[in-house]
């Protein structure tokens, strides 16, 4: 059978230090014009050699693998170079790679290129012949300028030429809004290309972020048993680098009737003999080998319509949500000291939590009006944002934004209207009508994988709500949605246990038939509830704020919630925002949250154990 060698390569984690050491991204030869090559990073002879001289595990194939696992971290080399040293001697035509887009250039969702690569062990040529099929089938598109920092791809091409030297290649970088059914078309059409020519499947993905080396390990473990089981409905819930890379992986190698075999797991602590950082990246290497599936389905050649090939499951939805988001006052002050929204996000960024979901959402704190102006009267807390500066927060995949709060009318009348036409023009969902107020703009359908999702937005901070008219609202949404999310801003500033009032609500929202509830205003984070089956988050606290004065406003919560309407699988994400810049809580410092999280939570010894874990599952097949 014909293999084809994907290499699914993601994560960043260490390569700064690593890119301190080595320099630039691009080191072309004497004499070479800029847009001859693209280049291998480093393109240094003696530094891949250097690589292959650790201890390596030998294994023996009956057959040659089709597809396989690696990080692309160099300071897991080692571990890169033991991969394609049993694969040496294998003869395959081309080698296509793909990883995730780092930094968010370009404009394609999938983005290839025709340039070939410079590499210590000469050129190697991309494959003009499966360039053409992937760009004319619209499953790529070609932009250059995205490759010249792209670690994803430029950290491994010395090994293949190396490995593989009358191979040809195809880089491709895949945004993380690539969807599980776009990334099975990529599979699917590399599969078909696989029939007409000796081809191989590799995967260099990094997993689990920012750990500590216990956790990272825990994270791999379901990984690996994901890889192992084709769990293509857990894909996208993984503590990985680059879902759609690795779904795309994932498919492939279940068309070609691979099963996977580990080679290493590792992560960054273990590999430098630290094992108290607290920040780690973590890396499975490993090789799907033939066969896998019943030699009859094999053999009929059918296997792209058959009906024992899994699915993309499109009905689990993808929330990431937070609390306060503020970009007026001394936060809009530091973010123009910077020049870029990167001062108030990188860390968070880096983390990769922002990939990976359908919905983004925040309390949007304040009206959006023309270039951030102030209409009077003037208010002691007075908040307004430039369309310019809202708009930057799509490059971090916001999309849905929580506008009913005690801040959408601080420029009047005026100021909700250019909010509403602002938001619109820039493409961002929301709802929510102004303090107490419950209209038209109390609810928003949103539409995500051919499902519809009903968003509630409600403020109660200086005039009682209209609970029959909520209510009635809530009641029509959940007659025609799949699930209703009721975003409220609520409570007593600085409290974190919910008041009588916030709770007796939250029962008649889900009675009426919410889903799930998510609270902000305290600007602390509170406790949570499950209510029949039902989360309740009764405030996230802050999200980006300025308010440096103490330990509880700086302390955070996002929570990422998968769920199909019924059930829910939720990671509770702690933060700690310094200076307006949130990042996720270390080790030591997340579990001291989580017991705080618990003590201020309604709920079982079992619910609170849950929590004090990071994470809770709710699954109500009763319904």
């Amino acid at each position: 059978m014909a293999c084809f060698l994907v290499l699914l390569a993601s994560g960043v984690g260490f390569f700064s230090a690593y890119f301190a050491f080595y320099g630039s991204a691009l080191n072309l030869l004497p004499g070479e014009k800029k847009t001859a090559f693209h280049s291998a990073n480093p393109n240094d002879l003696v530094f891949y050699e250097n690589l292959y001289k650790f201890p390596k595990k030998n294994l023996d194939f009956s057959e040659a693998p089709v597809a396989g696992v690696i990080p692309h971290h160099l300071l897991a080399g080692d571990l890169i170079a033991e991969f394609f040293s049993n694969l040496a001697g294998f003869d395959y035509d081309t080698i296509v790679l793909i990883g995730p887009n780092h930094f968010n250039a370009g404009t394609g969702k999938a983005i290839s290129s025709a340039i070939d690569w410079q590499t210590p062990y000469g050129v190697l040529p991309i494959d003009q012949d499966l360039l053409k099929e992937m760009t004319e089938n619209n499953l790529a598109m070609v932009e250059e300028n995205v490759f010249t920092n792209e670690q994803a791809i430029n950290a491994e091409v010395a090994f293949i030429k190396k490995t593989f030297p009358s191979a040809k290649f195809l880089p491709l970088v895949l945004r993380p809004t690539v969807t599980p059914a776009e990334a099975e078309n990529i599979a699917k059409t590399i599969f078909k290309a696989s029939k007409e020519k000796k081809v191989l499947l590799l995967s260099s993905t990094d997993f689990s972020h920012y750990k500590i080396s216990a956790e990272a390990q825990a994270d791999d473990k379901k990984s690996i048993a994901a890889l192992q089981d084709f769990s293509f409905n857990q894909v996208y819930d993984l503590a990985v680098d680059s879902p759609p890379a690795t779904y795309v992986l994932l498919k492939y190698a279940y068309l070609s009737g691979a099963k996977f075999a580990l080679l290493h797991n590792s992560n960054s602590a273990l590999l430098s003999g630290k094992e108290d950082i607290q920040n780690t990246t973590s890396y499975i290497t490993g090789y799907f080998e033939m066969p896998f599936l019943p030699e009859k389905e094999l053999i009929t050649g059918n296997i792209l319509n058959s009906a024992v090939l899994p699915q993309a499951n499109d009905n689990y939805l993808k929330f990431l949500f937070f609390g306060d988001l503020m970009l007026d006052r001394n936060v809009g002050e530091r973010i123009k000291a910077s020049s870029s929204l990167d001062y108030v996000f990188s860390d968070l960024a880096k983390s990769g939590i922002f990939s990976g979901n359908d919905i983004v959402s925040a309390n949007l704190e304040g009206a959006v009006t023309k270039s951030g102006a102030h209409y009077p009267p003037a208010n002691k807390f007075d908040f307004a944002f430039a369309p310019e500066l809202v708009g930057g927060l799509s490059k971090y995949n916001f999309n849905y934004f929580n506008i009913a709060n005690n801040h959408l009318a601080d420029q009047g009348k005026n100021g909700i209207m250019e909010t509403e036409k602002n938001l619109i023009n820039l493409d961002f969902a929301f709802a929510g009508c102004q303090d107490h107020e419950v209209d038209a703009c109390t609810a928003k359908i949103v539409e995500k994988n051919g499902r519809k999702f009903g968003f509630i937005g409600a403020s109660m901070i200086y005039g009682a709500l209209d609970e029959n008219r909520l209510l009635a609202e809530v009641k029509k949404l959940a007659s025609s949605t799949d699930l209703v999310v009721a975003q409220i801003h609520w409570g007593v500033e600085y409290q974190h246990k919910s008041a009588q009032n916030q709770v007796a609500l939250a029962h008649k929202l889900i009675d009426a038939g919410v889903g799930l509830i998510i609270g902000h205003h305290p600007h602390v984070v509170g406790g949570l509830e499950i209510y029949k089956g039902k989360p309740i988050f009764y405030s996230l606290g802050n999200f980006v704020f300025d308010q440096d004065f103490s330990l509880d406003t700086q302390e955070e919560l996002g929570v990422k919630i998968s769920t199909d309407g019924k059930d829910f699988q939720i990671e509770l994400l702690p933060l700690i925002s310094k200076v307006s810049r949130p990042r996720l809580l270390a080790y030591k410092e997340k579990n001291k949250f989580l017991e705080k999280l618990a003590s201020w939570s309604i709920g079982t010894e079992e619910l609170k154990k849950q929590i004090k874990s990071g994470t809770i599952e709710i699954k109500n097949t009763r319904q």
